[in-house]
């Protein structure tokens, strides 16, 4: 029989076990926008990333394909607080236009990451 975590911590505290006080520190909040627009089409118009830093923060905002391999890197830089736009034409790193499909965009800096999924339409299916 599989119990799972919350059993066994419920258990553990009938059972009379010392209680385990959580200690966190407060992470600075990121808040990643849906891109705009979604769906877009590679070199008609850039879709746009919004994000939003509560502190300081070493970031990088990457696009990602459906199995995980990075398309494309847009930020990796040091940015200040405050509210951040990015704009993406739909080109992978080497300037190639991506293929039609779902794809997902990770905005991480070093603590705390946000994801958010967009999709890519070709030039016909506009």
């Amino acid at each position: 029989m599989r119990v799972g975590l919350a059993a066994v911590v419920g258990l553990a505290l009938l059972a009379g076990a010392p209680r385990l006080e959580a200690q966190t520190e407060a992470l600075p909040a990121i808040r990643l926008e849906q891109n705009f627009p979604n769906p877009f089409t590679p070199g008609v118009s850039p879709t746009i990333f919004t994000y939003h830093l509560e502190a300081d923060s070493r970031v990088t905002l990457s696009v990602y394909n459906l199995i995980g391999q990075e398309v494309v890197r847009l930020v990796d830089r040091a940015e200040d607080r405050g509210t951040h736009r990015v704009a993406w034409d739909g080109s992978d790193g080497n300037g190639n236009f991506v293929p039609a499909g779902f794809y997902f965009y990770k905005l991480d800096t070093g603590e705390v990451e946000a994801l958010g999924r967009l999709r890519v339409l070709s030039a016909n299916q506009s």
